[in-house]
């Protein structure tokens, strides 16, 4: 069939069509964009037990090759099992998991709770004693003051508040249930979902790249093999040894505590080893909430707490981090805190904890170009022979930077 217009303006109508109906989905997007967000919303709700499953196994993947190696070496050594190997290690896997969290739920939990009574009845008896005090501070420094009883009145109406608050939750049993049958809903479905990941990993592995190998060319999919084992190795080694380093220090401190007689223990080495999870301002923001409670119960304790405090940073940041985490990441301190800022502006706890792993990907890509495109030029890739350049700089063999 004969073209009615040249064939090298073929290609230059359809790319016009294409941009043109580009443009039309962009601005219907743009248009329609509360509805859209609310369908991907939707979806992703409920494709959440999928994405928690993915997260239980990405954690127990190391976890998995632990029991499958010593499953290796004492029960199948005679003769190899594989299947059976994957499939006993992966139930022992799933079962730690439960065991760990049946451990915090029945020992962690009462003694927060308790904790958290103490401190809510012990601020009560502090502003009742000290009201009279709390107000001429307030009229000394022209802040608002309250007359009398005012503010001990406040503090027991927030109170009274929030228990009543708690106690129409309570009655509420219709929501309560619908509430626990939803979690224990995405929890099952997700453990589910994590159990067979984790056990057929590596044909689901196969079957992707086999996808892949079919629809691009072979140099390019190897290269997202490349990059995808990259992300994979940094992702693993920071988060996994994240947690395995938050742990260690949040046990180190409950037990410093316990050693010193410092109030609240666990509900405070909670607090430490959870927002240990955040680098370089974890230790930062686990220290001042807790600080201030130790602070209206007894100061000394704030005092010593404070200090504690900071020879858990540097132990955590010299010894215990280092020797976990290894070189995960190689990225400046200065590019580690603008990373976490911007992730935690976009995405809460959730961006500041993954803004290091990302960026750490993000940097190897882009160092791996720039180390290319150098050797290519002759030139070196070490930084300090770029110090005194261009007077100092020598064209010479391209080495690594350490």
């Amino acid at each position: 069939m004969k073209l009615p217009f040249p064939r090298e303006r073929h290609y230059s109508i359809w790319s016009r069509i294409f941009v043109v109906a580009f443009a039309i989905l962009f601005a219907a997007f743009v248009y329609y964009f509360d509805q859209v967000w609310g369908f991907i919303s939707h979806l992703a709700s409920l494709a959440s037990p999928f994405f928690l499953g993915f997260a239980i196994a990405f954690l127990l993947v190391p976890v998995q090759r632990r029991f499958e190696s010593v499953f290796r070496r004492f029960i199948f050594r005679r003769k190899e099992r594989p299947r059976a190997t994957r499939a006993l290690a992966t139930l022992m896997s799933i079962l730690l998991l439960l065991a760990l969290v049946y451990i915090f739920m029945k020992i962690m939990v009462p003694q927060m709770i308790n904790s958290i009574k103490s401190i809510v009845g012990y601020v009560s008896s502090f502003l009742t004693t000290n009201k009279d005090k709390l107000n001429q501070l307030l009229l000394k420094y022209d802040f608002l003051s309250f007359d009398g009883d005012e503010l001990v009145v406040a503090w027991e109406n927030i109170v009274s508040s929030q228990i009543k608050n708690i106690t129409t939750l309570l009655n509420n049993l219709v929501l309560i249930t619908s509430t626990i049958v939803n979690f224990l809903y995405k929890l099952l479905v997700g453990l589910i979902t994590a159990f067979y990941i984790l056990l057929d990993k590596d044909r689901l592995a196969a079957q992707i790249k086999k996808i892949g190998y079919s629809l691009m060319r072979r140099e390019r999919i190897e290269e997202l093999i490349f990059w995808t084992r990259k992300a994979n190795r940094i992702f693993a080694g920071f988060i996994s040894g994240k947690i395995v380093d938050s742990a260690i220090i949040g046990v180190i401190c409950y037990l410093g505590m316990l050693i010193f007689g410092m109030e609240y223990p666990m509900l405070i080495s909670l607090i430490i080893g959870v927002t240990n999870l955040i680098p370089f301002f974890g230790p930062f923001i686990g220290w001042a909430p807790c600080a201030l409670i130790l602070l209206l119960v007894n100061p000394m304790s704030a005092l010593w707490f404070s200090l504690f405090v900071l020879f858990l940073q540097q132990l955590d940041g010299n010894v215990i981090g280092p020797h976990i985490l290894g070189d995960y990441v190689g990225v400046s301190a200065l590019s580690i805190m603008i990373a976490i800022v911007i992730g935690s502006g976009l995405f809460g706890f959730t961006g500041m904890v993954l803004s290091v792993p990302l960026y750490a990907l993000g940097y190897a890509f882009v160092r791996t170009i720039i180390y290319s495109r150098l050797r290519k030029r002759g030139l070196p890739t070490e930084t300090e022979k770029y110090v005194h350049a261009p007077e100092e700089l020598k064209t010479e063999g391209a080495g690594e930077e350490t």
